[in-house]
């Protein structure tokens, strides 16, 4: 056992163990820290006019959606597109009329608009919270984070991350999101709350920032303030006080992870074949450029799935051409000289992402409405310059062209011919392609896994999404906590059945068309030899799971 370990063991105080829903796999030791003791506000008395009251909510509402910003960048780089896409929400909330009406009605009444905002968050958060749809339901949190931090800048009080010389285990009723992204991870050994879901923003980006948490956990009494923890998220425990046996135990799992990483490293050069010889392509999903750098270090041969959001999400205008063009040849040109593709998805917006400038009006039903390639051939002079802009990128790198939601033959024909009218232009302006750059398309319904034969006669390659393809096979909301078991035992089989219905019928098409999957099911090591017995050709997954998919393939026999 280390001196740290050591001097952290119990000296006489009461040793408890309180039981919460684990995130995540390291497990962490520190101090700790009852947040909350520190979050009492004074009541806001004074009120200084409706028209300076409203100036001062009108800079505070501005100076947030900054903030939400600067999180989105921060977040980006540590943790990944899809932990950063969270701030976005933030930014769409903080101009949502439900939540700035509500204030300024509130500020014409005489209420001070400090007040005005912990007031209307808090009840724009508790709608949420009483809506069936657990998602929805979790946006609630996200409310009170948005009305928390206008709130602060109104009063002058600053959100900066606490600074400890040890580390420490932040435990409060819920943690925002912003307050998750501004942890110090080198000073936080983990978090605990009281309440909270493992679908809650705060969730989603400990596990991308491998912070290891307890949330909805057993409620303790500040009396353990500043004592020695063990937070050990797989056996959803927090030891307090630990016994000298459990910081045995936690040394062990310490050094077992330490040990685990340093193996992994060494799989990044290696390629992701099995025993028997069969070579898989290992991809990487990413969500912007920044994250192609960590994707290429991890060991990715290509790009299975290249998300296009990020230049369209939080912004009032839509991208221009040249933007667009940047952002795709810097990813081409650093993976020019990989095997693999970089797999570019066209604009991916609606069902739970929204733009105004591309809206259609509101849908009674969004996940079964205008989404991916129906809004794209919707909006043919969006999707025209995202096609010009991909295939000017691909002159500098082997890039391939994606469609997602593709239901039938004729969205494939259409995407064709647009292309091809792209492809003259270009010819004309004498600017540089790849004439044989390759279409393929997401397979994420029923309707696209059974035709795959038929769709295999337009299309180069293939991509299953296993998150919307599960959602729309089992017809369950997949953000929807109280459906998880429906993905638990037996229950994933009709989607697997589907996937190997798809990828028989791309097969027995000939050629050298190929099937991939980019979704979640793709980083499940338990289901990988069940996979490529499918017929599965390429794995995409995060960079993170890139060395401990390609372990599990090249244990296969």
């Amino acid at each position: 056992m280390s001196e740290a370990l050591k001097k952290a063991a119990p000296r006489g105080s009461r040793h408890k163990v309180i039981y919460g829903i684990g995130i995540g796999n390291s497990v962490g030791f520190g101090l700790l820290d009852f947040l909350d003791r520190e979050e009492k506000k004074e009541k806001i008395t004074e009120f200084l006019g409706e028209e300076r009251e409203k100036r001062n909510f009108a800079a505070a509402l501005d100076r947030a959606k900054e903030e939400s910003r600067e999180l989105y960048r921060k977040t980006l780089a540590n943790a990944g597109r899809e932990a950063a896409a969270i701030f976005e929400i933030h930014e769409m909330l903080l101009s949502d009329p439900d939540f700035v009406d509500s204030v300024v009605a509130a500020i014409e009444s005489g209420t001070p608009a400090a007040e005005a905002v912990l007031s209307a968050g808090e009840s724009l958060a508790a709608i949420f919270e009483r809506l069936d749809d657990e998602y929805l339901a979790a946006r609630g949190a996200d409310m009170r984070d948005i009305a928390k931090r206008v709130y602060s800048v109104i009063v002058g009080k600053n959100q900066e991350k606490r600074a400890s010389g040890e580390k420490i285990i932040p435990i409060c009723r819920d943690l925002s999101p912003g307050d998750t992204a501004n942890l110090d991870t080198s000073g936080v050994a983990g978090f605990v709350t009281f309440s909270g879901s493992v679908n809650s923003h705060t969730a989603i980006l400990a596990r991308a920032m491998d912070i290891p948490a307890l949330v909805r956990a057993e409620e303790i009494g500040e009396e353990y303030h500043g004592a020695p923890a063990i937070i050990d998220p797989a056996s959803g425990c927090l030891f307090i006080n630990p016994t000298p046996e459990e910081m045995l135990r936690f040394a062990e799992q310490k050094e077992k992870k330490e040990a685990e990483a340093s193996r992994l490293r060494t799989l990044t050069a290696l390629p992701a074949v099995t025993k028997s010889g069969k070579r898989i392509a290992l991809y990487a999903n990413i969500g912007s450029p920044s994250e192609a750098g960590a994707a290429r270090k991890m060991g990715a041969e290509g790009i299975g799935l290249f998300r296009s959001e990020f230049l369209f999400i939080g912004r009032d205008d839509l991208p221009t051409e040249a933007e667009q063009f940047e952002a795709y040849s810097s990813v081409a040109r650093l993976f020019e000289d990989k095997k693999g593709p970089v797999v570019i998805r066209t604009l991916d917006i609606g069902a739970d992402k929204i733009l105004p400038s591309l809206s259609f009006g509101e849908e009674d039903n969004p996940a079964l409405g205008m989404r991916g390639i129906r809004l794209c051939l919707a909006k043919p002079e969006v999707f025209r310059t995202q096609l010009r802009a991909i295939l000017r990128a691909s002159a500098f790198g082997k890039v391939a062209i994606m469609l997602p939601m593709v239901t039938n033959i004729d969205e494939v024909r259409q995407t064709r011919r647009i292309l091809s009218e792209e492809k003259n232009r270009l010819r004309f302006e004498e600017v540089d392609f790849d004439e044989n750059i390759g279409l393929g398309i997401m397979i994420e319904t029923p309707a696209a896994a059974i035709m795959a034969e038929k769709l295999a006669g337009e299309c180069d390659f293939f991509s299953v999404g296993t998150n919307d393809l599960f959602q729309y096979t089992m017809a369950a909301d997949r953000q929807n906590h109280r459906l998880s078991y429906l993905a638990e035992g037996d229950g994933i089989e009709p989607v697997l059945r589907l996937i190997k219905l798809a990828s028989d019928g791309i097969h027995a098409a000939g050629g050298d068309k190929w099937i991939g999957i980019c979704g979640e099911m793709a980083a499940d090591e338990n289901l990988t030899e069940l996979l490529i017995s499918s017929g599965i050709d390429e794995l995409s997954v995060s960079p993170p799971y890139i060395a401990r998919v390609k372990e599990r393939i090249r244990g296969i026999e």
